[in-house]
């Protein structure tokens, strides 16, 4: 249950800032048709992917099959996000709390279901581009995935629950836009100004995020925060499921291992198992993964893209300093 005054004392702070966050969003966005897609499939642009993923031309054929699973899986989960943000959207229309009101909510959260739709338009066509294939999986989980927001819980408890859920994901990509910057910081290269487009929106949905984990998260009761814990671990769950799905057909579709002996799946695993585990504190405290980045993290990070932290321009190093993939891993 909630009470009449429960997010009073936030409510003006929360539409403030989401209206911040959300100004300029019909100028710095994503489209697909913003690309040459004639570019994304070349000789150069392949060796490039080999480069960032390996960090050094030659492999490639795992390169792409690598880079073809992730953002297919990573096209299914915005899709999914994008569904989630209009349900919560439907069960906020009769809900005239102190947040709820004027247009600032409503905006974001319309922003940002629109930017993910975008998001996975894109990156399929990106696969489907570099492969002339597209894996698929049986309805993607979707259903069940789904399924963990059909319940009768407040609608900012889904909310966060499922900023939650994008929030790891999204600073795993973060990361990598920060390594093709790094590596190509003119951004002459297709993939490059990809990633650095589809920033523009992560910026803003990361901000989002921080506003549902530090603003309305606090103002939830115990009992709703405990449920935004349980949905959490429902959706990472599927994820995973997903996950592996997702490179079972790839590996299947492509005839390759893009798994084994990959440095930058390597550091991705150990990015968002250290981003999972550490977001959500022993009493229930949630925090953003800049706050909870330890020596090992930061110094992962620092070695695989010059930049010393995930959602901040500080700590950056000229691009000279980031070495090789192969020799930040081993």
């Amino acid at each position: 249950m909630t009470t009449p005054d429960q997010f009073a004392g936030i409510a003006e702070d929360v539409r403030r800032e989401l209206d911040s966050v959300t100004r300029l969003a019909h100028v710095n966005t994503f489209h697909p048709n913003a690309f040459d897609w004639s570019e994304a499939n070349t000789p150069v642009e392949l060796a490039h992917l080999s480069t960032i993923v390996y960090g050094e031309p030659g492999h490639e054929a795992e390169s792409v099959a690598y880079i073809t699973k992730e953002l297919a899986q990573l096209a299914e989960i915005e899709r999914h996000v994008s569904t989630v943000m209009a349900l919560v959207m439907g069960e906020l229309h009769d809900l005239r709390d102190p947040v709820n009101v004027g247009h600032e909510l409503h905006n974001a959260l319309s922003c940002f279901a629109a930017e993910e739709i975008q998001h996975a338009n894109t990156f399929y066509r990106y696969v489907r581009a570099l492969t002339g294939i597209e894996p698929r999986i049986h309805k993607a989980l979707f259903d069940e995935r789904l399924d963990v927001f059909r319940t009768d819980d407040h609608p900012y408890v889904k909310l966060v629950a499922l900023c939650c859920s994008a929030y790891v994901g999204e600073s795993v990509i973060t990361v990598f836009e920060h390594r093709t910057d790094s590596l190509d910081p003119q951004r002459a290269r297709f993939f490059t100004r990809l990633l650095h487009t589809h920033g523009l929106d992560e910026a803003r949905h990361v901000k989002i995020d921080h506003v549902a984990m530090k603003m309305l998260y606090p103002a939830l009761t115990g009992e709703q925060q405990a449920r935004v814990r349980v949905l959490l671990a429902e959706i990472e769950d599927l994820n995973r499921r997903l996950a592996m799905a997702f490179q079972e057909a790839t590996a299947e579709a492509l005839g390759i291992d893009f798994v084994t002996g990959n440095p930058s799946a390597a550091v991705q695993l150990r990015m968002t198992l250290g981003f999972a585990e550490k977001i959500f504190a022993p009493d229930g405290t949630l925090h953003t993964v800049d706050e909870v980045l330890d020596d090992e993290l930061r110094r992962l990070i620092t070695d695989f893209t010059g930049v010393g932290r995930v959602h901040s321009a500080e700590g950056r190093l000229p691009s000279a300093a980031v070495p090789s993939v192969a020799g930040s891993t081993q």
